[in-house]
């Protein structure tokens, strides 16, 4: 499977950084980002800021749910915002150049609100895990 995100997803570029869901299932999926040159999160050694990380998670849930709103199958859809981050670990970091992937699965929704766990991968290297809740609205 793979699915270019950018015709469902609210981000455009500069802010987009999730690039296609390249696998999912009832209720997890995964991504990929490829980090170009002139991502605007790159530090002047071209060192993405580990932040992102969790932003790339936050999108890789919002690309999964926007997708399977448009594709009807009961997820709700709607525009969401990253509202939470909870025992979020790095151990890695990626640079220009660098092609990552993305997991993440949905553990709870309540209130409007995704929980999830995700983790950020480059090759077999886990930069960064952990737990984000996106808040959903119309």
């Amino acid at each position: 499977m793979s699915f270019d995100v950018k015709v469902v997803m609210a981000h455009k570029p500069p802010m987009l950084l999730v690039d296609e869901i390249i696998s999912s299932g009832g209720n997890w999926a995964e991504t990929s980002f490829k980090i170009k040159p002139d991502n605007i999160f790159l530090d002047e050694t071209g060192l993405l800021q580990r932040p992102v990380l969790a932003e790339i998670m936050a999108q890789t849930l919002a690309a999964f749910n926007a997708f399977n709103a448009a594709n009807g199958n009961g997820q709700i859809g709607g525009k969401g915002f990253l509202v939470g981050l909870k025992s979020i670990s790095f151990s890695g970091d990626a640079f220009a150049g660098d092609e990552l992937r993305c997991r993440v699965e949905i553990c709870d929704f309540l209130s409007q609100t995704y929980i999830a766990r995700g983790a950020v991968y480059k090759g077999s290297q886990k930069l960064a895990e952990g737990e984000i809740r996106i808040f959903v609205f119309d």
